[in-house]
C-alpha cells in the first residue's frame, strides 16, 4: 500500500470536532487495569497478545521505496539488465486512482460519521491497492530477486539509517516474549513478508549481541509476499519464520485478521494491544482492547489524516499515561504515544495498578 494521504490529494478539512470527554475517557482507562493485563503477574491473569503495525510504526518512515529499490538494484545487475519503468510511474498510477475513487464515492468524508461507515470507505480501496500490486509485479519489477538480495538490502538500509526502528521496539518485544503465552505478531499490508523479517533481525543485531535471548524469535510476522521470495520458500517446504504470507491490503483485511484468532471463550482471551499509525489500522484500533496510535511530535501525514479520522467519528484518542481511579466498560479505547519505551512504560503501570 502507498502512503497517500487524503488530504495531499484534495482539500480535507478536521471534520466534526475533536471531543475529550475527560471523564468518559479517563473511565475508560481505568477499566484496562482491571483486565488483569501482565508482564510479571501470576498464570492465573489474562497474557497480552501484542500486535503491531510495520511502516511508519514499528518503522519511523514508510519502507516501500527502499524495497523496491532492491528491484531495481537486481535488474541492473543482470547480465543484459532489464529496462523497468520507473517507480513514479507505478506511484502516479495508484494516486490517479484513488483520486479518482475518492471523487465517485459516497457518501464523502464530512458525510462519515460512523465507523461502519468509515470502514466502508477503507475497505472499498480493496481494488485499488490490488491493482497497485498488480501493476507492480507485472511490470517485473522484483522479478527474480532473492531472499539473500533481499537481507543484505535491508542490512544496509539499517546501516545506513535509511530505515530507522522506532525508540524502544526491542525492548518491548523481549519483555513481553518472555512470558509463557503472551503473543507477538506483526500485520502490515507492506509488499514482502520477509523484508519485514530482514530489517527486523537488522536492527535486533545492531544492538544486541544476545541471541540467546533473541525476543524475535517469538514474533509472528503476517503480510504479503513477493512472488520470486514466495518461489523460494516454496522450494524450502516449510517457511522461514513464525506467522504466514496472507494477502494484507485494506484495513478490513488487517481487522479479519485480528479476529481470526481470537478465542471465543472470554475467559481465555488474551488482552489484544494493538499499535498501529495509519488509516488501515483503524478497525484495529477500535477492536482492539488498548489501541495505541503512534504519533511523531511532527506529525507525518498518514498520522495526520489517522487522527483527523477518529476526530470526526467522536473517538476520544487522549496522551498515553492518563490514568484515573474511575471504573467502567468503554470501548474503544485508544491512546497515543510518540514510541515503544512509553508504551511498555504504560503497559507496565496496568500490570501493577489495581
Amino acid at each position: 500500500m502507498f502512503r497517500v494521504s487524503s488530504s495531499s490529494i484534495v482539500s480535507l478539512p478536521i471534520f466534526g470536532r475533536t471531543t475529550y470527554r475527560a471523564g468518559l475517557y479517563r473511565s475508560a482507562l481505568v477499566n484496562l487495569t482491571q483486565q488483569h493485563v501482565m508482564f510479571t503477574s501470576p498464570a492465573s491473569q489474562r497474557l497480552i497478545r501484542l500486535v503491531l503495525d510495520f511502516d511508519g510504526t514499528l518503522t519511523t518512515t514508510d519502507t516501500l521505496a527502499p524495497l523496491s529499490q532492491i528491484g531495481y538494484d537486481h535488474a541492473a545487475r543482470r547480465a543484459n539488465p532489464a529496462k523497468l519503468p520507473p517507480w513514479s510511474d507505478i506511484v502516479d498510477a495508484y494516486v490517479s486512482d484513488y483520486k479518482a475513487h475518492i471523487s465517485s464515492y459516497a457518501p464523502a468524508a464530512s458525510a462519515r460519521r460512523t465507523i461502519a461507515e468509515e470502514a466502508a470507505w477503507l475497505n472499498s480501496l480493496q481494488p485499488i491497492e490490488q491493482a497497485s500490486a498488480n501493476r507492480a509485479v507485472s511490470a517485473g519489477i522484483w522479478e527474480g530477486v532473492t531472499k539473500s538480495e533481499v537481507q543484505e538490502a535491508a542490512t544496509k538500509a539499517i546501516l545506513h539509517e535509511n530505515v530507522k526502528l522506532r525508540r524502544g521496539w526491542d525492548e518491548l518485544i523481549r519483555n513481553v516474549s518472555k512470558h509463557k503465552g503472551s503473543t507477538i505478531e506483526v500485520v502490515s499490508v507492506n509488499w514482502s513478508r520477509w523484508w519485514i523479517k530482514c530489517i527486523l533481525d537488522a536492527g535486533w543485531s545492531l544492538d544486541h549481541d544476545d541471541k540467546d535471548v533473541n525476543g524475535l524469535d517469538a514474533v509472528a510476522i503476517y503480510s504479503n509476499e513477493l512472488p520470486s521470495i514466495v518461489q523460494d520458500i516454496d522450494k524450502t517446504k516449510k517457511s522461514p519464520m513464525p506467522g504466514a504470507g496472507v494477502p494484507l491490503r485494506t484495513s478490513g483485511d488487517k481487522l479479519q485478521h485480528l479476529r481470526g484468532s481470537v478465542t471465543p471463550e472470554k475467559r481465555d482471551r488474551p488482552f489484544t494491544v494493538y499499535v498501529g499509525d495509519s488509516a488501515t489500522d483503524l478497525e484495529c484500533l477500535v477492536e482492539a482492547d488498548l489501541g495505541i496510535c503512534i504519533r511523531d511530535v511532527n506529525m507525518g501525514s498518514s498520522q495526520k489524516e489517522l487522527a483527523q479520522r477518529l476526530a470526526r467519528l467522536d473517538i476520544t484518542v487522549g496522551r498515553i499515561g492518563d490514568l484515573s481511579k474511575t471504573r467502567s466498560h468503554v470501548k474503544p479505547c485508544i491512546v497515543w504515544a510518540n514510541d515503544f519505551a512509553e508504551v511498555e512504560e504504560y503497559l507496565q503501570q496496568l500490570s501493577t495498578k489495581r
